[in-house]
């Protein structure tokens, strides 16, 4: 019987679930595009959540590619400083840190 853990790690990473409208599953929208922007929505939902709580930080490992925008999110949801380091072996792949600034919402 041959365990999983015990077989090499594949090149790459794959989704848990696929993305049916991608193009690579046959549907109309670009892979990177569309996993940009889910990633980019998902952050946007978890940062709206930790403002509505009164969190004052927030850290997240992103695609490097979409520190800018994930910058302007940050804002809107009150989260103006944005920190964002970028990973020493996987440079595509940063670690962003969200902060009030030390402001704790009401």
């Amino acid at each position: 019987m041959t365990d999983s853990m015990d077989q090499p790690e594949r090149d790459g990473m794959e989704l848990v679930f696929p993305f049916v409208a991608c193009t690579s599953n046959g549907g109309p929208y670009d892979d990177d595009a569309f996993t940009a922007g889910y990633q980019a929505g998902r952050i946007d939902m978890a940062l709206a959540a930790a403002s509505a709580v009164g969190a004052t930080s927030a850290r997240y490992t992103v695609l490097t590619t979409l520190v800018g925008q994930l910058e302007l999110i940050g804002m809107h949801h009150g989260f103006p400083i944005v920190t964002a380091v970028e990973c020493d072996e996987t440079p595509e792949w940063s670690v962003v840190t969200f902060d009030t600034g030390g402001e704790v919402k009401p």
